[in-house]
């Protein structure tokens, strides 16, 4: 079984405690996910199987999508509501909904952000937020992120009594929404913690289309979890190239395999150009097992060059 599945991670649940469940319920060996989320954030969580486990570089440049809740008038050693929260002096019921759109005008394009203390990166191999739970100090340099949209869904007041603003932000690899809310509580001079989080979409994946743990392993118990695991030709776009038998024999012998370039099919979500060399998926008897980089040369042929192996299901 080789591909990838939508899975629709649920509150209270580790990325890698998902992971090791679809792990168990499928009863495979090789499964991951390109992209963590906090254990109190709930949505999208591809979770690559099998041979898939090979494809989590090409979902770096995907885009995400969240829904979050801002709480106003509060700080946080983590800057979410399940850290250390004090409520700050600031009076955050004189914000209005047309301040809280005015700043979160500031967080679009490519902005810099300093990721939190409390976050999965790593120095000198151990990460930040085993840091910070030792006491120690954490300061990680600013870098540049993509937010491509931050909008502001809804202003209300919470049961507490405080402002809470509900955002949608679209944004590219490395991006941490409760940072975007820290510095938005700044920028408005309250504080501000991230009380809620949901992934909506991961690239091609979207959370109305995700199945839970529970789903997954009632479509195992009835023999249909297959049909659930998406195949890697429809998730990235890649030109496609049916092998015959004996050009996949000779190719996983590692011997040079030259083919008419016209033989490429181009799917509609993959745009054509003019490269000399382009990356192609592999597929023996109609099934992928394999991507790599086809080089032009004059004669309309292509030779084939190893990227990676899936493997064989």
């Amino acid at each position: 079984m080789t591909g990838i599945i939508n899975l629709y991670k649920e509150k209270g649940m580790t990325s890698h405690a998902c992971v090791a469940k679809v792990r168990k319920i499928l009863n495979i060996k090789k499964t991951g996910h390109p992209g963590t989320l906090d254990p109190e954030a709930t949505g999208v969580l591809p979770i690559m199987v099998g041979g898939a486990t090979r494809c989590s570089d090409l979902f770096l440049d995907m885009r995400k999508t969240y829904r979050a809740e801002a709480t106003l008038g509060l700080v946080s050693d983590t800057q979410d509501i399940w850290g250390n929260v004090e409520r700050t002096a600031a009076n955050a019921s004189a914000v209005t909904k047309a301040d809280v759109e005015k700043a979160l005008s500031g967080f679009r394009g490519t902005v810099l952000q300093v990721p939190p203390a409390y976050s999965a990166l790593k120095k000198d191999g151990v990460p930040y937020y085993k840091l910070a739970r030792r006491g120690e100090e954490v300061q990680a340099d600013a870098r540049p992120v993509n937010i491509y949209s931050c909008e502001l869904l809804g202003y209300r007041t919470g049961a507490d009594g405080l402002p809470v603003a509900e955002i949608e932000v679209c944004c590219g690899r490395g991006t941490y929404i409760r940072t975007i809310i820290n510095d938005l509580g700044n920028a408005l001079g309250c504080g501000a913690v991230m009380s809620k989080l949901e992934r909506t979409s991961y690239g091609d994946f979207h959370a109305e289309n995700a199945v839970t743990l529970g789903e997954l392993e009632d479509a195992a118990k009835g023999g249909d979890a297959g049909k659930l695991v998406r195949p890697i030709r429809e998730l990235f776009g890649f030109p496609m190239l049916e092998l015959s038998e004996k050009e996949h024999v000779f190719y996983m012998q590692g011997k040079t395999v030259t083919v008419d370039f016209a033989r490429i099919e181009f799917p509609e979500n993959c745009e054509k150009n003019d490269a000399n060399e382009i990356r192609v998926l592999l597929l023996i008897s109609g099934r992928e097992f394999a991507l790599a980089s086809a080089a032009k040369d004059g004669a309309g042929k292509a030779v084939l060059k190893p990227d990676r192996y899936f493997g064989a299901d």
